[in-house]
């Protein structure tokens, strides 16, 4: 995570700075996505403090708040909280897109065996942009499977948990 905090005139104090990073990191973990960067303004404006956060994920998003309070924990405070409601609402969105673009496929006659299994298939509006590593420190227990787009190559890659439990990958090369 590149992370950075800046004070337009004003001091910004190591323990605001350390809060900051922990509440970034707590996010993260909350919402299971890695912030790529950070960046925090705190501005002295009279008697106000006025902070902006903006911060982008490795999945593209993008998220941006600001507030404003006389205390400068009370308006870090404000903004982050801001940025986790933006955080909640673009999960919740994710949830009911994925619920809404599964389609049942079941081109068979059940009439013959019921133990015929359905083919459903997953609709992905974009994919994630990570390293091979990246995606592989991803896989686990429910997500046996990741494609993602490599982003050294631009490339469609696919990293998988093997049955001998080695993690496996796929870099796929369009012909041109």
């Amino acid at each position: 995570m590149n992370f950075s905090f800046f004070g337009h005139h004003m001091e910004i104090g190591e323990s605001l700075t350390s809060k900051a990073k922990n509440a970034c990191e707590l996010l993260e973990s909350k919402y299971r996505a890695e912030f790529i960067d950070v960046n925090i303004v705190m501005k002295k404006d009279g008697y106000l403090f006025h902070c902006d956060i903006s911060a982008k994920t490795n999945t593209g998003n993008s998220y941006y708040a600001s507030s404003e309070a006389d205390d400068p924990n009370v308006s870090f405070d404000l903004t982050l909280q801001k940025i986790d409601q933006q955080m909640q609402k673009k999960k919740k969105a994710e949830r009911c897109f994925c619920r809404e673009s599964r389609i049942e496929i079941n081109n068979f006659d059940n009439s013959c065996e019921d133990s015929i299994p359905l083919i459903v298939a997953d609709m992905l509006d974009d994919l994630p942009i990570l390293s091979v590593s990246d995606a592989a420190k991803r896989l686990n227990e429910k997500t046996m499977v990741l494609v993602f787009e490599n982003i050294s190559s631009n490339a469609i890659n696919i990293v998988y948990i093997r049955p001998d439990k080695n993690i496996g990958w796929i870099d796929y090369k369009l012909k041109k």
